[in-house]
């Protein structure tokens, strides 16, 4: 996650986090602060980089700042990027099977063995199954006043709408960790949309994205 004196960037998996860490590190008003997987704590351009975890949620984030005696709503906005679920998966399976070193662990030996069916059947993301990405999104069950999401399919536009008033300079958001794979509207049937609702049932449940119909 991201900071400054003013807003709080969450880092949700696949969801052009390491784009948005760039722009941010890059053009948040300082002092700016980064958690990731760092070796020590370093300064350089205004930027204090904190060893910790890249992808920390909601609740994780409500932990980490009641330790230094903050709380969540002490910020001005919180802001989190959204990507379609069925998008997300695919890209996450694709991602998962370049079998990158850093990326070790059940879900990568899942995905490099099966196929992306088999895969949804039993997956866990980032350690849970079913995914539980609604927690990077809500707090105690519910949004937080000051939350923004950010949608990943116009994210240049809403960057624009809704965080440029926190940037400073003549920004430009980064293109980075693109995993290609073919458009998720080729790729599903009817059983492999019934596997990714399962998983994700709280983004289509609370309307911020629409079923596929194969009817």
């Amino acid at each position: 996650m991201i900071w400054n004196n003013e807003i709080l960037f969450v880092h949700v998996p696949k969801t052009a986090g390491m784009s948005m860490t760039d722009l941010l590190t890059e053009y948040l008003k300082r002092p700016v602060f980064n958690t990731g997987p760092f070796d020590k704590q370093t300064v350089e351009n205004g930027v204090t980089n904190l060893p910790g975890r890249r992808h920390e949620t909601l609740p994780d984030a409500a932990s980490f700042f009641s330790n230094k005696n903050m709380c969540l709503e002490d910020f001005e906005k919180i802001f989190a990027v959204m990507r379609n679920p069925y998008d997300l998966e695919l890209s996450r399976y694709t991602y998962l099977r370049k079998n990158l070193p850093q990326d070790r662990g059940k879900a990568q030996v899942i995905a490099m063995a099966n196929d992306f069916k088999d895969y949804l059947k039993v997956a866990p993301f980032f350690g849970m199954n079913p995914p539980r990405l609604d927690l990077y999104y809500q707090l105690n069950g519910s949004l937080p006043s000051n939350l923004v999401v950010l949608k990943f399919e116009r994210l240049r536009d809403d960057i624009h709408t809704y965080l440029k008033p926190y940037l400073e300079g003549d920004y430009e958001l980064p293109h980075h960790n693109v995993s290609k794979h073919q458009d998720y509207l080729e790729v599903y049937d009817i059983e492999m949309e019934q596997l990714c609702f399962d998983r994700n049932r709280w983004f289509f449940e609370k309307g911020f994205y629409s079923r596929l119909d194969f009817i």
